[in-house]
């Protein structure tokens, strides 16, 4: 009986840290207005909002790498988010072949989170946010307002929550604009604009993304050492078995 309340002892830091971290270990990223047109290997510049529980900007340090991912079955490809001056506002220039992918947020050591997906050529298709993280969002009530004219979409001067969906539809395309930074490439595209065969992941290149050098472990981290006590202390128990039973 000793045994399996030390065990449990152990276990209980692992399993807080593995279920849905509502204290601060979630977050949303809204689109600004897209393209309506998005056509292949053309650049353009992509502005989104990374926000901690979906209303407002993160409020930790070292938030880590944020950007854009586009998934196409075994085919990955990463543009850097850049940090613009708006709190939590970032953009990333993009170029994709033909094709249809799934829109990913990265977002530091938060989770990824689905934006939607775009078709090239053609537009982008917004994800609802999800069932529970709206009602996440909901339940926090007003919030302290962290900007001025240029804001997240949906989020009025009140500072209420944002709908759940995070544009109101695509706007009018503009002229392709040369990227801030260069643009990462999937692998063995063709000039015309057809993905290759080649299984390949541009990898991020901004650093923090405009946060501050941080204090503490992010939680993968934390998850990461709970998990090894865990194993540790599995060990020692074994062990001491064994002894007692010689």
């Amino acid at each position: 009986m000793k045994r399996i309340l030390l065990i449990a002892a152990l276990l209980a830091p692992v399993l807080a840290l593995a279920a849905p971290a509502r204290a601060g270990g979630w977050a949303v990223t809204y689109l600004d207005p897209v393209p309506g047109d998005i056509r292949p290997q053309t650049p353009y510049v992509l502005g989104f909002w990374l926000l901690q529980h979906g209303t407002h900007p993160y409020d930790g340090a070292n938030l880590g790498e944020v950007g854009l991912r586009f998934v196409q079955g075994r085919k990955s490809v990463e543009f850097p988010g850049v940090a613009l001056r708006e709190p939590a506002h970032y953009a990333a220039a993009v170029s994709l072949p033909r094709g249809t992918w799934r829109v990913e947020a990265v977002q530091g050591w938060f989770s990824p989170y689905e934006i939607g997906t775009v078709t090239v050529p053609g537009s982008l298709e917004i994800n609802p946010v999800p069932a529970d993280l709206r009602r996440a969002i909901d339940a926090q009530g007003p919030q302290e307002d962290h900007w001025g004219d240029i804001r997240p979409p949906g989020i009025p001067p009140s500072g209420i929550a944002p709908p759940a969906r995070s544009t109101g539809g695509p706007a009018t395309p503009s002229a392709p604009a040369s990227p801030a930074a260069p643009p990462g490439r999937t692998a063995g595209a063709s000039g015309d604009g057809d993905a290759g065969d080649a299984v390949t992941t541009a990898s991020i290149e901004s650093g923090e993304s405009g946060a501050e050098a941080g204090s503490g472990w992010p939680m993968p981290y934390g998850a990461a050492a709970a998990a090894g006590l865990v194993i540790l202390g599995g060990a020692v128990l074994v062990r001491r078995g064994r002894a007692r039973r010689r």
